[in-house]
């Protein structure tokens, strides 16, 4: 079985699309953004955003991170200090928007080659394991790898096989 990553373009959009969402609505500048390869479609960590989509292609938009990154995250976007944050809800709820705001970016990419994709709502899960389906021959799915000081958070796009 032979899972393509996307095309170098939409690659770099994605790669784009953290970047300019970081800085302009996080307030955090990334030390470096690089293609990781993504080996599975099982993913388990501290906190899993996910954002299914269709379209031309169905898939996943699926960022993960620590759960000391996912605070930080909220905490910027809300104009607080990560502890001021009550419960673990808040900083899902932020750190939901920020995946909305990530898959919102690609998909203007995605439409701008000539397809189409219609959004979901995201989900946040803390603690947990997610399995999105892109393991079947003519799946595509890439990921970048976000590095913000000592701290990283993966932005992954999977489309599942076409029909």
């Amino acid at each position: 079985m032979t899972t393509q990553t996307l095309p170098p373009h939409l690659v770099t959009s994605l790669q784009q699309a953290a970047r300019e969402i970081l800085e302009t609505m996080v307030f955090l500048s990334p030390t470096q953004i690089e293609e990781v390869p993504e080996t599975s479609s099982t993913f388990q960590a501290e906190v899993v955003g996910l954002l299914g989509f269709t379209g031309t292609r169905s898939g996943n938009f699926v960022v993960r991170t620590s759960e000391q990154l996912a605070r930080t995250i909220a905490a910027k976007m809300l104009m607080m200090e990560p502890a001021e944050l009550a419960t673990f809800q808040e900083a899902a709820d932020g750190f939901g928007e920020l995946v909305n705001m990530l898959s919102g970016n690609f998909k203007n990419a995605w439409v701008a080659a000539g397809n189409q994709m219609d959004l979901s709502v995201p989900n946040v899960i803390h603690n947990g394991e997610v399995r999105v389906n892109s393991e079947h021959e003519g799946s595509l799915r890439s990921c970048v790898r976000v590095h913000l000081d000592d701290q990283t958070l993966d932005v992954g796009v999977h489309f599942e096989a076409s029909r």
